[in-house]
């Protein structure tokens, strides 16, 4: 009798210790042709919720990962691992805002939610953004150099119109529609960047300048479109030190200022060749700011 009233115990003291997890968490329901279907926990509603959709996105993403297959005018690995990881980026910030909460229960401090997302209206709102960042897109310009410009910004925002259109098909929309029309774009883009032709005006440091612009720009001497740069240096000893401190103006779209600083235990020669390394880094930076 004593040995029966201890297991009594026993099981009293766990049945009653553990968490009444709720059936509809453990057996979420499958989802179908109109929603995806999430439960999750956490120690906060918010928490729980985030955890639900968070579930969903991955599933989303698992899904890509299993059938992406690049073969609509990407064709090179560079451009397949971006538009890979911009699809990536693209999933953790689906917009879920149609999501409808069918339970939410609290227990032992924690919440246990299960959800529910209309798959129509995510579609309608992946669309959405997809025919706005279409729309979004213009290559007017009063200038060569901003009309290259709008053609480097046009090609980034085509980018991430193709991590949404990749969602969307894995979705199950058709998207040979919008493959055309990002396409057109690409290749109007690619054009302008290729046929618009500049030449370098530099008092000094040429060479390198045109070196760093050429990443960018389509360079010809005999170009009648001309990016100017003005640089000026001086040369400064302190301590043990040779300097060269220099300031450089570049006219593209507006005038830039960049500085830069070349130093040397030995000689203001070498100085100048550290200053010249810097100079093309700090430029390449301000190109990689612009374009």
């Amino acid at each position: 009798m004593k040995k029966f009233l201890i297991y009594l115990t026993v099981f009293l003291f766990v049945s009653c210790g553990s968490p009444q997890i709720p059936k509809w968490y453990v057996n979420t329901p499958k989802d179908t042709t109109l929603y995806f279907y999430s439960s999750a926990e956490g120690y906060t509603k918010e928490n729980a919720l985030k955890n639900a959709l968070n579930d969903i996105a991955s599933r989303i993403n698992v899904k890509i990962s299993s059938s992406f297959v690049i073969n609509k005018g990407i064709h090179n690995q560079k451009t397949y691992s971006e538009i890979y990881q911009q699809i990536n980026t693209q999933i953790k910030n689906i917009d879920f805002n149609n999501y409808e909460i069918i339970k939410l229960k609290k227990e032992d401090g924690k919440y246990y939610v299960l959800l529910r997302v209309n798959k129509q209206k995510l579609i309608s709102n992946l669309k959405h953004k997809i025919n706005m960042q279409i729309g979004s897109v213009n290559f007017s310009a009063d200038s060569p150099i901003k009309k290259v410009i709008k053609a480097y910004h046009a090609l980034k925002t085509i980018k991430k119109i193709k991590s949404r259109i990749f969602i969307l098909e894995s979705l199950g929309e058709p998207i040979d529609g919008y493959i055309n029309q990002i396409q057109k774009i690409e290749n109007k883009a690619r054009k302008i960047i290729l046929n618009t032709k500049f030449k370098i005006s530099a008092n000094i440091y040429k060479t390198p300048s045109a070196e760093v612009l050429s990443k960018y720009l389509n360079i010809d001497k005999h170009s009648k479109n001309e990016i100017k740069i003005i640089i000026s240096v001086k040369k400064l000893k302190l301590f043990n030190y040779y300097l060269i401190k220099g300031k450089a103006t570049v006219f593209l779209n507006a005038p830039y200022t960049i500085t830069f600083l070349g130093k040397s235990a030995s000689s203001f020669k070498e100085a100048e060749f550290f200053a010249k390394e810097e100079y093309k880094k700090r430029l390449l930076n301000l190109l990689k700011q612009i374009f």
